[in-house]
């Protein structure tokens, strides 16, 4: 099974050696089945469409670039290049390294890297080139640190590191505090803070990482969070289970205790807090002393979110697994769904371009615009 596929069934389950080849991209000219661009009469704009037949794929928002072009991943379907007009598809056959991307970052040079199961592409604009010593790894999440190292989260192996020369293996070792060998590490998310700390999500039950430069931190949930079995495991009762160090910080009651284990993605605002969504609760942010969380009472109707986004006017954008996008300016919620235009309320992630405009990736091939006023389709959606 594929990254992304893990990525998309737990996805749905939330809802019930170097080579380089020459590169050009595949960008359509002409209305035939295969183009990666379609337009109606009734239309302005061009639409994202699938080239291998890929079936009920979430579509992934990945980058804005330095020149402004915005890239996006479908699982089987290699990546897209959106300069504005035309949606230009990248795949094995234009030299990628592998069609199932899970992350696109852009580096200090201006290269695009892809993070694919067949480990690191890099592209210049003209050839891809496969990352040494990344091609036998399973990346499912990419950060180029201030200092240039390439970060990325691999399948059951932790973090890696790479510096330009060697490949560092961090987290290999890690054992849950509660439940020991039982949970391999899914890093869902990596980002970088304004004072250089470097954030690592879990997706499987590890909370979350800070690492400083010399050592990690880990936040999970105090122990009531898995005795009242929020974790939704159903084993941390079970005896041997619980051989957790009373002495842990990550135990008690503190400022350092996070609401849940499960953090699909961070963000950092403009203030320097760090954001956080979670599976089954809600959204919380750290400012560096004390966790403060935002749910329900605070007006956010969603039991969970997927990303969090910071917009030019210091607001947020939130949004959900089944409960759309919710908009959040510090003291109000407003939610908008399917019928204020989104394309469907299952949004896995969103991106800002560099006019300001917001775009929305959700479950079954969706890809929406919003201007601030109103929202566009740009994919042929199946459900």
């Amino acid at each position: 099974m594929t990254t992304r596929e893990i990525k998309n069934l737990l996805f749905s389950l939330l809802l019930v050696s170097v080579f380089s080849t020459s590169c050009n991209g595949q960008i359509s000219k002409s209305q035939a089945t295969n183009n990666i661009n379609s337009l109606t009469k009734n239309e302005q704009h061009q639409k994202i469409i699938r080239t291998f037949g890929t079936k009920s794929e979430t579509l992934h928002c990945e980058l804005l670039d330095i020149d402004g072009n915005l890239w996006f991943s479908i699982n089987g379907e290699g990546a897209y290049r959106y300069d504005g007009k035309l949606f230009t598809n990248f795949t094995i056959k234009d030299g990628l390294c592998n069609n199932n991307v899970s992350s696109i970052i852009q580096d200090k040079s201006g290269n695009i890297l892809f993070g694919t199961n067949k480990g690191i592409c890099k592209y210049d604009g003209k050839t891809f080139i496969t990352i040494p010593m990344t091609d036998s790894l399973n990346i499912i999440s990419l950060l180029e640190d201030h200092e240039g190292n390439i970060w990325f989260g691999v399948i059951n192996k932790g973090i890696y590191r790479y510096d330009g020369r060697d490949v560092s293996n961090f987290l290999y070792k890690y054992k849950h505090p509660v439940f020991g060998d039982k949970f391999e590490n899914f890093i869902s998310d990596i980002i970088q803070d304004k004072n250089g700390n470097i954030w690592f999500s879990s997706w499987n039950g590890g909370g979350v990482w800070r690492y400083d430069g010399k050592d990690f931190k880990q936040f999970v949930p105090p122990i009531s969070y898995y005795k009242t079995n929020q974790d939704k495991r159903g084993i941390a009762t079970a005896q041997g289970y619980l051989n957790f160090n009373s002495n842990n910080d990550s135990f008690i009651q503190s400022e350092d205790s996070i609401s849940d284990d499960m953090i699909f993605s961070m963000t950092e605002d403009n203030l320097g807090n760090i954001w956080f969504a979670t599976r089954d609760h809600n959204i919380f942010f750290y400012n560096g002393k004390k966790i403060t969380s935002i749910g329900r009472n605070e007006g956010f109707n969603s039991r969970g979110a997927s990303a969090i986004l910071q917009d030019d006017k210091n607001n947020f954008w939130i949004t959900t697994f089944d409960s759309g996008v919710w908009y959040y300016d510090g003291k109000i919620f407003k939610n908008f769904k399917e019928s204020d235009g989104l394309i469907n309320n299952a949004v896995l992630n969103i991106l800002k371009d560099k006019n300001g405009n917001l775009w929305f990736g959700t479950k079954f091939f969706g890809l929406s615009k919003y201007d601030g006023k109103t929202f566009t389709t740009f994919s042929q959606y199946d459900n």
